[in-house]
């Protein structure tokens, strides 16, 4: 058991970049902000391993000893990231190619293949000693591997090795040519391959085939899942400490199938003070990823900044962006960076102390964060946020597809799923976790998936018919059940099950551009439909809403049928989000959940629970003035305050409210009840 116990507020921190007798006065600085946890040896190779074979960890251990005597822990980073110069320069065939066949050069970061057989044979004598040095040290709490990995410049890598592993990839998938033929349509445009060696590395901005752009996408995002479990397996021959790698909130790396080789999440954010509340949606999509909380391994204290500084905060915008991750399942909350570089990349960038060791103007709030995780620190540690029973579809396979053949002009698939999807439910306080379509089903009362072309993905379509027949409620697109695992229509229907599922024919679909019509709801009330438009006959459905005008005027919009135990409501256009949100409430109300606060839509409420006691964590998101309704009191464990009834919160504001004291711990989730109860 380690002596470091979360949670756990630090900061990335590189030594190497100065002075060795400067470490004591860093540690100082950083007990006086109340920090207990910092980041080493990201970028740090060149210092690791001046030479080939030369490897010099002593520096090192100087550090994290002198960190862990102190009371900080230290987790600890492979440095894969950034190269040295000696190994680029001897051995510049593990540097990127792009699409025009130029070579990368040295000197960036992400810049070396990640399908290089040779690079990985490099880099495994630095990660090996790494590993053997601290993967038993009690000074060291988890690993991270690389740094953010992405596609290079977002389409990857084509070097002869990515496009030679590309090709096998297809031919290990469909066996021979002509299946890869039969499943992507190449008969159109004439683009019907004799042989694997034909199939173009596709370059960005060219009109290629949407099957292929979609494989060469997924291809990236595997070499690098690859890359990092390469890592992983080495590290786990070692170390007995978690092992993580931090990722970013884009799509471009599938998040489930990398963490099927790690220990944790660990997930950086720079979001500002207008669209924080996004990164609530984000940590909705880590938490249930891995059973471990997950780490917010970086974050900016104060601003943004590479070669310029950028994304000022408001006071108050460091404490609550600290909190947010820790209340929504976390365990530690990291700033990027600890003091400011001197020289150098992203100098401008905000930190906890300027490169000159002065702290910066948001020392106060650091020191008033940690001091509030160790207040807290019982109350979090033994509980997790609640259950939601709702979950939501997010899935990078949908993403590729509708990278490619996007819904409508102007669609982009993260951000409907944010403003018109997720962000109705977090205004009306309906919890959800955010699920990729791998995640078991059997927790959830009610699952939403818009957007979600491909059922088959992951074994979803099996899984998901028998969850709905056990008693759970599916809501299905729009847009969903349209498109093969390879990016084309099914030609018996517009859609591969939903039909027949859902006891509809769809007799027409058109776009909503440039003009949107009319949905009539079942309780005579009007509203509008958006972005799609699909026209069924409700033949053994019941019709919820009806289209008012336009050439689909009487066909049913959104329907209902019971199938099984269960229902499966099936929206043929995206509804406005005041529709969308009294649809869930209803829905969600037969299984008895609820939304988790009276409250505004600028306040989150994350209920918690466990062998800790039961209570909330209250977070003001928009710098503004908010309100909350107490349905009990509850102590404030920040102030020790009790609160109750009608409150009125400043911008910003964190409240830590338990209602129970430590209790057993809780029952076993139900499971799906056989017949949910309407209200």
């Amino acid at each position: 058991m380690s002596r470091f116990k979360p949670p756990y507020l630090g900061a990335a921190y590189y030594p190497e970049a100065w002075p060795p007798e400067q470490v004591d006065e860093d540690i100082q600085l950083m007990l006086g902000a109340g920090l207990n946890a910092a980041r080493v040896a990201e970028f740090a190779w060149s210092s690791l391993e001046p030479e080939e074979g030369c490897i010099e960890l002593d520096w090192l251990r100087r550090v994290v000893d002198k960190l862990g005597e102190a009371g900080i822990a230290s987790i600890l980073c492979t440095p894969s990231c950034t190269p040295p110069a000696w190994l680029t320069q001897k051995y510049p065939e593990v540097l990127v190619v792009n699409h025009a066949g130029v070579q990368a050069q040295h000197g960036s970061r992400r810049h070396v293949c990640p399908n290089s057989p040779l690079y990985r044979r490099l880099l495994t004598p630095v990660t090996e000693r790494l590993a053997a040095a601290f993967g038993k040290h009690e000074c060291v709490i988890g690993w991270q591997i690389d740094n953010e990995v992405y596609p290079w410049e977002e389409w990857g890598c084509y070097c002869s090795c990515c496009q030679q592993a590309f090709r096998e990839r297809l031919r290990q998938r469909y066996g021979n040519i002509e299946a890869l033929n039969a499943a992507w349509g190449t008969n159109v445009w004439s683009q019907t391959y004799q042989d694997f060696s034909q199939i173009p590395a596709p370059w960005p901005g060219l009109c290629h085939h949407p099957a292929l752009l979609t494989a060469w996408a997924l291809f990236q995002s595997d070499s690098l899942v690859d890359y990092v479990g390469y890592q992983a397996d080495v590290l786990h021959e070692h170390v007995t400490q978690p092992v993580g790698t931090d990722m970013m909130p884009v799509m471009g790396v599938a998040y489930e199938p990398m963490h099927r080789k790690l220990d944790l999440v660990q997930y950086n954010h720079y979001d500002l003070m207008d669209n924080l509340w996004r990164q609530v949606f984000w940590m909705d999509y880590m938490r249930p990823l891995k059973e471990a909380p997950f780490w917010n391994t970086e974050t900016s204290t104060c601003w943004n900044g590479g070669v310029t500084a950028n994304g000022y905060r408001d006071p108050g915008f460091c404490r609550v962006n600290s909190w947010l991750p820790v209340a929504l399942g976390g365990e530690a909350n990291l700033f990027w960076l600890w003091r400011a570089h001197w020289a150098g990349q992203e100098v401008m960038h905000g930190s906890v102390v300027s490169s000159c060791g002065r702290p910066l103007h948001i020392a106060g709030e650091v020191k008033e964060v940690g001091a509030g995780f160790r207040a807290a620190a019982s109350f979090l540690n033994g509980t997790r946020p609640a259950a939601p029973g709702v979950a939501l579809h997010f899935s990078t396979l949908a993403w590729a597809q509708l990278r490619f053949q996007p819904l409508a002009t102007d669609f982009d698939y993260v951000q409907y799923i944010l403003d018109r999807a997720y962000r109705p439910m977090m205004d009306i306080h309906l919890r959800a976790d955010i699920i990729d379509p791998a995640a078991p089903l059997e927790a959830y009362r009610v699952v939403f998936s818009p957007f979600l072309p491909a059922l088959d993905e992951s074994g979803l379509r099996e899984r998901l018919w028998a969850w709905i027949n056990a008693g759970g409620t599916w809501i299905a697109g729009p847009f969903t059940d349209v498109r093969t695992l390879d990016a084309a229509k099914p030609v018996h229907a517009p859609f591969v099950s939903l039909e027949e599922w859902a006891g509809v024919y769809c007799r027409y679909e058109a776009p909503g551009e440039p003009r949107d019509f009319a949905l009539r709801w079942a309780d005579g009330a009007e509203s509008q439909g958006s972005l799609w438009y699909s026209a069924f006959e409700a033949r053994e459905a019941r019709a919820l809403a009806t289209y008012a005008n336009g050439p689909f005027a009487g066909f049913a919009a959104v329907t209902e049928r019971r199938v099984g135990k269960g229902h499966i409501v099936l929206l043929g256009t995206l509804p406005p989000p005041a529709d969308l949100q009294m649809l869930l409430l209803e829905i969600a109300a037969r299984y008895e959940i609820y939304p988790t606060a009276s409250a505004t839509s600028n306040v989150l409420v994350v209920p918690r629970d466990g062998e800790g006691g039961k209570g909330s964590i209250v977070l003001e998101l928009e710098n503004r003035p908010g309100r909350i309704t107490l349905s009990s009191p509850g102590r404030n464990l920040l102030d020790n305050e009790l609160y109750s009834g009608d409150l009125e919160l400043q911008p910003y504001q964190v409240l830590v409210l338990t209602t129970e004291a430590a209790r057993k711990p809780a029952a076993a989730t139900p499971q799906i009840p056989t017949e949910p109860e309407r209200v």
